[in-house]
């Protein structure tokens, strides 16, 4: 069957997923990881660049392609799949509904092999809109309410006891980029998305105090952290204040990263016990 079949839009963030998949090399003998596959759309064009997929779902039941079965997995629990079974894991739109966000990461590192991919999509909050929206009523966008009871569970099964949150638990770029680091992950590449245009206009009209602040902010707090290497802090600074002001988080509507598999846990531990703060 042919994709154009399915009907699916080359919009949204797929219409970005897809650009990179179809950018990859031959990944004939590679393993691809889809979760959450959706309706199979990724895990189609992983397929058609030779990848044996294994997609899993919290509702396997949505998967609309012929010839690919999805399983079920739940994000907030262990994955169904062996220690370093992947070479690549793609999540996409997932983050955002899973409240233990470090535990689903340590899972990514467990099924993924050393060095393997992870590439991760999610709505940005971090955008100029997305901060001016949370200061005014904390939500990502100043026309949507903040979460709530009513909306905050997408799809439920009674059957099976399933609940599919909402965007419940968004994440900014910092805090993700923190718990990347703290799972064994190193960033690759963030790349552009859909561009918001008022984020535009209020990422120009800010940057300046944007920018003044960040810089006020890593001259207070070096003084907090005098006892890690100095070289060691302030490369971390610089990056955090680099990913505060790129245009990438300033403009994107939506987060698109790719990250390499760098550190197993038990390795990122000793580096965690380094950085902190001695009792």
């Amino acid at each position: 069957m042919e994709e154009r079949e399915y009907h699916f839009e080359y919009a949204g963030i797929y219409g970005y997923v897809r650009k990179y998949v179809e950018s990859l090399p031959d990944l004939t003998g590679k393993v691809v990881v889809d979760i959450p596959c959706g309706d199979g759309r990724s895990s189609l064009a992983f397929r058609k660049k030779g990848a044996t997929v294994r997609p899993f779902d919290l509702f396997p039941e949505f998967m609309k392609i012929e010839g690919i079965t999805a399983e079920f997995a739940d994000l907030s629990e262990r994955l169904p799949l062996e220690d370093g079974c992947a070479d690549f894991l793609i999540c996409e739109e997932g983050i955002e509904h899973i409240p233990d966000k470090v535990g689903m990461f340590r899972e990514f590192n467990r099924v993924l092999k050393p060095g393997g991919e992870l590439i991760i999509t999610a709505p940005s909050i971090s955008h100029a809109r997305g901060r001016l929206s949370w200061f005014l009523f904390e939500t990502d966008l100043w026309r949507r309410m903040p979460p709530s009871e009513l909306d905050s569970m997408w799809v439920t099964s009674d059957e099976l006891d399933r609940t599919y949150f909402g965007h419940l638990f968004l994440i900014g770029v910092h805090h993700l980029q923190t718990i990347c680091t703290l799972t064994g992950f190193r960033t690759v590449e963030r790349r552009r998305t859909r561009i918001s245009g008022m984020s535009v206009f209020l990422g120009l009209l800010f940057y300046p105090l944007i920018a003044l602040m960040s810089l006020v902010a890593v001259r207070s707090y070096k003084k907090k952290i005098g006892h890690v290497d100095a070289a060691r802090r302030d490369e971390i600074f610089r990056d955090r204040v680099k990913l505060n002001l790129s245009p990438t988080t300033m403009f994107c509507r939506h987060l698109f990263w790719v990250l390499k598999k760098d550190k197993e846990i038990s390795d990122v531990a000793e580096d965690i016990r380094q950085l902190a703060r001695p009792i």
